[in-house]
């Protein structure tokens, strides 16, 4: 293939400045080193738009004028947000912090298997994005300083059940919403420590009135011209990481540990990392003949990654995940949106209905092909009888699985 002249580099890109509340980013900058080409993305600790618009302004002008590191440097972790005074003890700002502290110590290594009270790092991000919005909140409801002033035996149930409902008029999930409560639990329970003075509530935590958020959305599956796009727009790699998806269920955590002599003609045999059960079956025929071709093609080597960045690097490493970038990119290339396709993900769900609509599949082999602990929940959500929308598409993947040219 004829090498790309340096064409491309005439017009230099200019980096955009983004929002996301995704793990916690905030505003932020995706850029390119311009001397190892590796994406990079720095963020800029500010709250409101102004302050980003003029941190990003500083920070583009020293990096239009090549300075080295100009977006390098480490993001600095987010802390509850602090009134300037110091934190009075047992007050919601200092039990919060110790709630922190101690959630922080839990952070397992990243690629570290999973141990029992650890976390992973996107987690404890999250959870420390809930407490402060709760602390926020109070802070809102009473005026600036008070999580530094106000004890936890003195927060009223009025301020609990109002945040609860303020979550709920946000739009939250049900399940997001019930997060965001753990962690208020989190701090009340925290405060009945020694060091923080064995503080109790007044009231009852159960007695309070608690609101759900919504109602999870009903996953919508792709269609079969939808896949047949996506298959058709991209390469050899993208075609193999679809057809795991579909066909053995792997997100973007199996494919990134995904290695050569785990997967043969014959079965599979994958311990899943998020939750510590064994994954293993049969290879559908499709799914080993695309895989295996793409593992001779690129020269893998017996126990080496079968899918690594252009830059040699794991898939998802640090805060860059090369398949949702991948994906997105693929998306928008056959004319699709987040709307009406939703992200790598699906393809898992779309397997897992086919696998689940089996004859005879039993709840111990689903849990088996999913990786799951959970029982009945799967065969609440995946082994039913297929809806009359779904059932083209899943006797279209069921087919192609079982093709062995």
């Amino acid at each position: 293939m004829a090498k790309r002249v340096g064409s491309v580099n005439l017009k230099r890109r200019i980096p955009k400045l983004c929002h996301t509340t995704t793990r916690g980013i905030g505003w932020h900058v995706n850029y390119r080193d311009p001397k190892t080409g590796i994406a990079k993305k720095h963020r800029f600790e500010v709250e409101t738009e102004a302050e980003a618009k003029v941190a990003y302004t500083k920070w583009l002008a020293r990096h239009l004028a090549g300075e080295s590191g100009s977006g390098d440097a480490p993001p600095v972790r987010r802390t509850p947000a602090r009134s300037g005074v110091a934190a009075a003890p047992g007050s919601l700002l200092e039990v919060a912090t110790s709630v922190l502290r101690l959630m922080e110590a839990s952070i397992r290594e990243e690629g570290a298997p999973r141990a029992r009270g650890t976390i992973a790092r996107p987690v404890y991000v999250d959870r420390e994005n809930h407490i402060k919005d709760f602390l926020g909140f109070i802070n809102k409801r009473h005026g600036k300083g008070t999580v530094a002033n106000m004890r936890v035996e003195d927060l009223p149930m009025t301020d609990v059940e109002m945040f609860n409902r303020h979550l709920v008029d946000k739009g939250y999930s049900a399940s997001q919403v019930g997060k965001r409560m753990q962690m208020v639990k989190r701090i009340i329970d925290r405060a009945g420590r020694p060091e923080h003075g064995q503080q109790r509530l007044a009231w009852n935590w159960d007695s309070r009135d608690v609101a759900h958020g919504k109602p999870s959305k009903q996953r919508v599956l792709p269609t079969v011209k939808q896949i047949e796009k996506l298959l058709v727009a991209t390469d050899d790699r993208g075609r193999a990481m679809i057809w795991l998806g579909i066909g053995l269920g792997f997100g973007a955590s199996d494919l990134t540990v995904l290695r050569v002599g785990q997967i043969d003609s014959e079965a599979y045999d994958l311990r899943r990392g998020k939750t510590g059960i064994e994954r293993y079956g049969t290879t559908p025929p499709l799914v080993w003949r695309i895989v295996s071709e793409y593992i001779e093609q690129n020269g893998r080597k017996e126990g080496e990654l079968v899918f690594v960045t252009r830059d040699g690097l794991p898939l998802v490493h640090g805060r860059s995940n090369a398949v949702t970038q991948w994906w997105a990119k693929l998306r928008t290339k056959i004319g699709e949106k987040p709307k009406t396709l939703s992200g790598f993900y699906v393809l898992r769900h779309l397997g897992a209905t086919e696998f689940g609509s089996r004859p005879g599949t039993s709840i111990a082999e689903m849990k088996r092909w999913l990786g799951h602990a959970a029982a009945s929940e799967v065969a609440d959500v995946y082994m039913r009888p297929l809806p009359p929308e779904n059932k083209a598409v899943v006797e279209w993947v069921r087919k192609r699985l079982l093709e062995t040219d």
